[in-house]
């Protein structure tokens, strides 16, 4: 049923879009509003969504449209995610479908109604019905500069020929990452992974503009504006309430299981294992040093893969000239291997010295010129690889003097 409302309403807008040669007209009952969703507990709900709905109470038409619609059915959909050439598109559904969607997950809703005059409103409709075309509902999705919270942003400001007034005052000095970090907290996993692929470019100031990315700075920056001087806002109101049961799992920090805890325990092992390895040289715990060796640099090989092609191949803002790229080096998961062969010892030293290096690198580097964020979990993470290094380097020497 859901869905040929939906099919519905695209045929009634389809119709009215190609019918529409000049200037639209629309009853004087014509209400557009800003639709700011809340942030939820999954990935993809951290940063909240953003919706324009155009309610015209004489004609029946109660629409959201909104620019965060994908096909994850589209040929390497992830690869191309990962690469930066992902094509979100506008999407409209009935409002009661919309805000029943976020009830059901028991997510928040405000409704800002903008107080915008007979040819502003409908300029801003004939934008969005133009856009909704399918020629034209494509576009190249920027999670930064270009996504579901820019697009209204900038539709509503060129539908009133930019007559809007931002009282700015309540802006604070922030980056893109502080933003970030504000969805995420700074003890997750979720931060976690973002502070390994996203670059320096997020630690400069944001500014206004580019603070619209997020959906609930957009709701705070109509809030407090202007427009012919009158309030832009002209009535709030609460559509949908987050439930307790979305509140708690957003809030679940999971102490237990963060990065700092795993990776200081990782750290703590490490030393447990080359402390034992330096004083019984017993085969057992060889093994052990080994396979934790293998471990971490397969891992870490792994994602430095990912971190690599970010930095070089995508065209994602803002995840180029990562200084992260220094110690998670994708041939790690050669020496993975190579550690387990007997006659490539004197490369797994030589190789072992230059991940001790470029650790100390990336330290005196990234704090003295870059000044890329690190995150706290980072530090255990790189004491274990900066002891494991030095355990094989040292180890890997000592073999070779004795022979």
């Amino acid at each position: 049923m859901a869905y040929l409302k939906q099919l519905i309403t695209s045929i009634v807008l389809m119709a009215i879009c190609a019918s529409a040669e000049g200037q639209i007209i629309f009853s004087d009952s014509t209400q557009i509003s800003i639709l700011t969703c809340s942030m939820g507990a999954d990935s993809y709900e951290r940063f909240g969504h953003t919706g324009v709905r155009i309610n015209d109470l004489k004609n029946g038409q109660d629409i959201v449209f909104h620019w965060g619609v994908y096909d994850f059915d589209e040929p390497c959909f992830v690869l191309k995610f990962i690469k930066g050439i992902t094509d979100y598109q506008i999407g409209a559904c009935y409002t009661s479908d919309f805000i029943r969607q976020y009830k059901r997950r028991g997510l928040g809703m405000k409704e800002q109604k903008l107080n915008l005059d007979s040819k502003q409103r409908t300029q801003a409709i004939a934008a969005i019905l133009d856009n909704y075309r399918p020629e034209n509902r494509k576009y190249r999705y920027n999670f930064f500069f270009d996504n579901c919270s820019t697009r209204p942003f900038d539709v509503i400001n060129a539908a009133t020929d930019n007559a809007i007034e931002y009282d700015t005052t309540w802006v604070k000095p922030i980056t893109l990452r502080d933003m970030l970090q504000e969805k995420t907290s700074k003890n997750n996993w979720l931060d976690f992974g973002i502070s390994l692929a996203v670059a320096t470019r997020s630690d400069q100031k944001a500014s206004f503009g580019e603070q619209m990315f997020l959906p609930d700075y957009l709701m705070k920056a109509y809030d407090n504006a202007t427009i012919g001087g009158r309030k832009l806002v002209e009535e709030k109101n609460l559509l949908l309430e987050t439930t307790p049961e979305t509140l708690e799992r957003i809030d679940d920090k999971m102490i237990l299981l963060s990065p700092n805890v795993v990776f200081s325990a990782l750290l703590i092992l490490v030393v447990i294992f080359v402390i034992g390895a330096r004083t019984n040289k017993s085969k057992r715990i060889e093994v052990m040093v080994k396979a934790t060796t293998c471990i971490m640099l397969a891992a870490s090989g792994i994602t430095g893969s990912i971190i690599w092609f970010l930095n070089f191949f995508s065209l994602h803002p803002a995840v180029d000239h990562n200084v992260n790229c220094l110690w998670l080096l994708p041939t790690n998961i050669i020496f993975a291997v190579l550690i387990w062969v007997k006659s490539a010892e004197k490369v797994n030293r030589i190789y072992f010295f230059i991940i001790f290096a470029l650790i100390f690198a990336y330290a005196i580097i990234n704090n003295m010129i870059i000044h890329q964020y690190i995150n706290p979990a980072f530090w255990p993470l790189l004491g274990a690889l900066i002891v494991m290094s030095g355990h094989h380097l040292l180890d890997n020497r000592h073999e070779e003097e004795l022979s």
